[in-house]
């Protein structure tokens, strides 16, 4: 029988170097390579809220688009920085026992890859137990053609910066008329796109989605416990620093103990991002 291969490990500063992505927003530790596949360690750095789980489904979606895009540069013939913009994604959640902040393993598997594209799937695991399961296409870019596409949006100034973590979007106004909820964010401030991206500070997708998320949960009632079983994004655009943005979040369905969403994110007057989101209500682990 042939022995097993020992995943080796990879120093971050070989991903840094290759991808478009920097600390505090690259937050994965214990990188190795198992064959093909990456393998990576993350921790919530959220407050708790609503939601159930060991971290919150758009910062563990995050962190596995971070992955898969790492394994997607890894798989590159040369070590030159590229732009891995995730244009769409599909979630699937699993509801477990691991307390919140639990250490997530997650594995990033290469499925596609090409010039323009790729395309990874990221499992995650806590407490021996699969949490989620995330698909992201991506769109690639050098780092020659990102900056003649975004020169407008350049802010030489914006570099990586030395934050333990990525600081919190600001409350914002919440209202709601019927079946929709909306928070409105007068100005995204640049230390909350640390790390993304230097040079071109612009909110991450998987944020903005987080907002959604948390303001889907907020129509079920305040404290109201929940999870994530499923959800789809799409992005059309970046939400820059300095611009205004407003998340929506409307009700669609509804059938106990599963509520559907149609959710936005609009930046100055372009919707920047949407998703498709299920939330299911839960007292407690069973």
């Amino acid at each position: 029988m042939p022995c097993p291969v020992t995943p080796q490990p990879v120093h971050p500063a070989e991903l840094l170097r290759r991808i478009c992505v920097r600390p505090p927003y690259f937050a994965l530790e214990h990188l190795h390579l198992d064959g093909q596949d990456l393998l990576a360690e993350v921790q919530a750095e959220l407050p708790q809220s609503a939601e159930l789980g060991p971290i919150q489904g758009a910062e563990l979606s995050r962190h596995a688009a971070i992955a898969g895009l790492c394994v997607a540069a890894l798989a590159q013939p040369d070590d030159q920085r590229r732009y891995y913009l995730a244009q769409r994604a599909r979630y699937r959640g699993f509801v477990g026992d691991a307390p919140y902040g639990s250490r997530v393993t997650l594995r990033a598997t290469l499925l596609g890859l090409t010039r323009r594209e790729a395309t990874a799937r990221i499992q995650a695991v806590a407490g021996g137990q699969p949490l989620a399961e995330v698909e992201v296409q991506y769109t690639i870019l050098t780092d020659n053609a990102f900056a003649r596409l975004f020169r407008s949006r350049e802010r030489p100034e914006f570099v990586a910066q030395t934050l333990d973590r990525m600081p919190l979007l600001p409350e914002g106004h919440v209202s709601h008329s019927g079946d929709t909820w909306r928070r409105h964010i007068s100005e995204v401030p640049a230390a909350a796109c640390a790390g993304h991206f230097e040079r071109y500070p612009a909110m991450p997708v998987a944020i903005l989605m987080g907002q959604l998320s948390q303001l889907a949960g907020l129509s079920l009632g305040e404290g109201q416990p929940f999870w994530i079983p499923q959800a789809t994004v799409e992005t059309q655009d970046f939400c820059w620093a300095g611009e205004s943005v407003t998340f929506e979040a409307q009700a669609t369905a509804a059938q106990e103990p599963l509520h559907h969403f149609a959710c936005r994110a609009v930046a100055s007057d372009r919707t920047v991002g949407q998703t498709q989101l299920t939330l299911q209500r839960r007292v407690s682990f069973e």
